[in-house]
This record gives C-alpha cells, sequence and structure tokens, in this order.
C-alpha cells in the first residue's frame, strides 16, 4: 500500500471496504476484541504516516454519496468517504456550494476534515470549521452523533482528530447559495505582494500566491464572487491547468532533477513565466486546480502578523544555502479558531508551504526551514511532513492533553494508534530495528 506522495509504503494485515455502517462496526469491535490495530485511509494525500498499520486497513471508498440535504437550515450531510471533487458537483446541483475548499480537491471528505486541510482567506478558517454534526464510531464500536450544541469540546476534538477517536461516518457541513468565482491570475514582484499582502486580504474574498524560490517574482491569485457565470471554456482550462501548469512544470522539474545545479535559474525562468489571465467559473472548479507532478510537502501556520516576514527569512535562507529546488513555495491565510488540534488554534495563520519534487533530495531544505518555522511558534499541518517533537507540540498545541484524554476515552484500547501516533503524541518510543 502506498500513498499520492510516495512517502509510504507498507502492507497491512488485511484491507477493508465496508458498504454499510454496521459493517464497519463490527469489523471494529471484532478488532477490539482482538486487540487488532486500525487505521483508515481516506485518498492517501497526506505525507505523513498517519494510515500506516500492520493490522486493518480500512477504506471508506464504498460509504459515499449525498444522504441528506436541508435547504431550511442550509446543511447537506455526507457520507465521510464521499471525495470532495464527487460531493461538490453534487452540492451544486441541489443549488448549493461549500463557502470554501482547499486547492485539491481529490481528498475524502472525513480525511480533509480530520487533518486541518485548509484553503485561503481572512474570513476563512480551516475545512473543518464548515462542519455541523459528525457521526462516528468509537474503539469499542459504539456510535454516536455529536453536534457542537450537545458536547462542544467533543465536537471540537472530531473537527480535526487524525483519526484518534474513531471512524467517522457521516459528516453534516454547512452550505451556502451556489456561486460564481472571478479568478486572477498576475506575476508582480515579491516584495511587492508582500507589502501589498494586507490590501489584498481585505479586498479580496480569497488571496495567495506562489513564489519560486531565486526568482524576483511571484504568481498572485486574487478570487472574488461574481455575477456573471462566465464562459472559460474547456479548452482554455485544459490549456492552462493540464498543458502549462503541470505538463510543462513537470518537463521543469525533471530537468532540474537531472541537472541540480540548473535549479536556480529553472526556477527564476517559471518565475517569471506563469500564466496570467482572468476567469470566471464555477466556484468550486475556481478553488481547486489539477496536481498531477507529485512531490513532497511540508506546511506550517505561523503567526498572522509574522508571515511576509518569515517568508523573507526563508528566501534568505535559501539565498544562503543555495538548495537545488524547483518547486515553488504557496503562501496562504486562515482564520483562527478554537479546534484543539488546528494549526490556527487561537488566532490567524499564515500557512507558508514548502515543496520537493520526488526523487530530488529535501531533507535539510526541509530542515533549514522548519527551524524558520519554529522561530516563530510555527505548527505544522498534521498531513504534511515535519519533524516537530511532543514536547514543542505540547507548547504549541495547549489543548493538546486534553484532547488525548477523549481520544483515551473513546479508544480506551488504543486500537485507533498507529505507532507514528504514539511516538508523536504520546512520546512512545517506536520499535528499533534489529
Amino acid at each position: 500500500m502506498k500513498n499520492w506522495g510516495h512517502t509510504l509504503h507498507f502492507t497491512p494485515k488485511s484491507l477493508s471496504l465496508p458498504h454499510k455502517e454496521d459493517l464497519l462496526q463490527k469489523l471494529v469491535i471484532q478488532a477490539a476484541e482482538r486487540s487488532l490495530p486500525l487505521r483508515v485511509m481516506g485518498a492517501g494525500h497526506s505525507w505523513t504516516p498517519l494510515i500506516e498499520t500492520e493490522g486493518i486497513l480500512v477504506r471508506l471508498d464504498r460509504l459515499h454519496g449525498l444522504i441528506s440535504f436541508s435547504p431550511s437550515e442550509q446543511t447537506a450531510t455526507l457520507w465521510a468517504g464521499t471525495r470532495l471533487y464527487r460531493a461538490l458537483p453534487l452540492l451544486w446541483k441541489e443549488g448549493y456550494s461549500l463557502a470554501n475548499q482547499g486547492d485539491i480537491d481529490r481528498q475524502s471528505l472525513a480525511g480533509a476534515f480530520s487533518t486541518g486541510t485548509h484553503g485561503t482567506g481572512k474570513a476563512f478558517g480551516i475545512l473543518a470549521t464548515q462542519a455541523r454534526h459528525y457521526r462516528f464510531i468509537d474503539g469499542e464500536g459504539r456510535i454516536h452523533d455529536v453536534y457542537p450544541e450537545t458536547d462542544p469540546f467533543l465536537f471540537r476534538c472530531l473537527q480535526v482528530s487524525l483519526g484518534l477517536l474513531g471512524i467517522i461516518t457521516q459528516v453534516t457541513v454547512a452550505v451556502e447559495p451556489r456561486f460564481y468565482l472571478r479568478l486572477t491570475k498576475k506575476t508582480e514582484k515579491l516584495e511587492e505582494t508582500l507589502e501589498k499582502s494586507e490590501e489584498y486580504l481585505d479586498r479580496y474574498r480569497h488571496f495567495e500566491f506562489f513564489w519560486f524560490p531565486y526568482s524576483a517574482y511571484a504568481a498572485v491569485k486574487l478570487t472574488e464572487k461574481s455575477e456573471d457565470p462566465g464562459s472559460t471554456s474547456l479548452w482554455r482550462r485544459w490549456f492552462v491547468d493540464a498543458l502549462w501548469e503541470n505538463g510543462a512544470f513537470w518537463a521543469l522539474n525533471k530537468l532540474a532533477r537531472m541537472k541540480a545545479d540548473w535549479s536556480p535559474a529553472l526556477c527564476r525562468f517559471a518565475g517569471s513565466s506563469m500564466a496570467e489571465e482572468v476567469r470566471v467559473d464555477k466556484a468550486y472548479r475556481i478553488f481547486a486546480t489539477p496536481r498531477w507532478v507529485r512531490f513532497r510537502e511540508m506546511e506550517y501556520g505561523v503567526p498572522a502578523a509574522a508571515g511576509p516576514e518569515v517568508l523573507r527569512e526563508i528566501r534568505r535562507w535559501i539565498e544562503r544555502h543555495k538548495p537545488a529546488v524547483s518547486f515553488p513555495i504557496e503562501y496562504r491565510y486562515v482564520k483562527g479558531d478554537d479546534i484543539p488540534l488546528s494549526p490556527a488554534y487561537g488566532e490567524d495563520r499564515v500557512f507558508i508551504a514548502v515543496h520537493m519534487y520526488v526523487g530530488m533530495p529535501y531533507k535539510e531544505y526541509f530542515r533549514g526551514i522548519e527551524e524558520i518555522f519554529w522561530a516563530y511558534e510555527g505548527r505544522p499541518h498534521w498531513g504534511k511532513m515535519h519533524t516537530a517533537s511532543i514536547q514543542y507540540l505540547e507548547r504549541m498545541y495547549p489543548e493538546l492533553g486534553a484532547f488525548l484524554t477523549q481520544a483515551e476515552r473513546y479508544d480506551p484500547r488504543g486500537i485507533f494508534r498507529n505507532a507514528y501516533l504514539r511516538h508523536l503524541l504520546w512520546a512512545e518510543r517506536q520499535p528499533q530495528a534489529v
């Protein structure tokens, strides 16, 4: 078994794809009785070993689709295994959209929510802030329906749970009347973008940018609602998204892997050659973009006020150490929340993601930049690569201990804890190779 980023390769004892909730419940009861570890896999879009297990691996691909829809409450309930790229057209057909999304829509609903996946925008939190109800099976096979009104702390723990409380089977999400978005892509000097970042955040519904190391330019994305549905052709979307932003980008990275010393020049070329366009389309089509070029990723959320200076410091580190890198760095903004394991807990955060093309050395590059994140009290994205210690995480997440107490309460036998999570959050030593 492997994940999308090819950072994991493992063989579970068994693989289960239940098509009914009661079959999943029976599976959990059997695992608990036999003390068999059990982990759930969504779409495999996490780079960390969250899904790795020597026991039972469960995939919820057959528990998918829209269960119910409430126009009066503006909520939709979906099976947890529903992939976002399938859920969003279903909502659109009903006349509704999610208020916000990330830039990848291949994940399962529960997987994206449970790992703290996010989009960007001053008024928008991580995706899980759109949840209104969770249904889950705990470590002893009991089914719970949890609402923020009935059990506020348990609900907040479920919003980003890493699969440690149980198996989420259903999620109710808030929706709003469907809308169109106008996306403006433009290239401008990086320093100009950083100086104007607050202006962009105030003026536009969504703002983010990509910066290629060694380049003087940033590829800026500015998004706002549009009353006009637009007329972007499938051909144009294919040309920009597939041919240029994936095909040409794949070729550039292949060349950088073969000729590492060409990386600075390739980055400068890419940074000044990003596509510029104005596009109007259905919201879910604007939010997400295809990602066909495989890479490794590390992402931290730093206090929002420090975001521009953190990126400047990363730039100085790159110019000083000159790593071979051909992938851009992404800069996004997320509203603060009260979710115990959310990287945006307690305050607005700027999320900065660094990437490395698959097959290229990444450890020194990630480590150097990670130390900058630590200096600014950054919090790691749970699904992306990092080396934060339990001592660091305890300082960054004030309610981590209370969350772990909930995990132990709802999974007393620990069947949902794999070696990685035991080491990461319980500081238990992983088995040493003989």
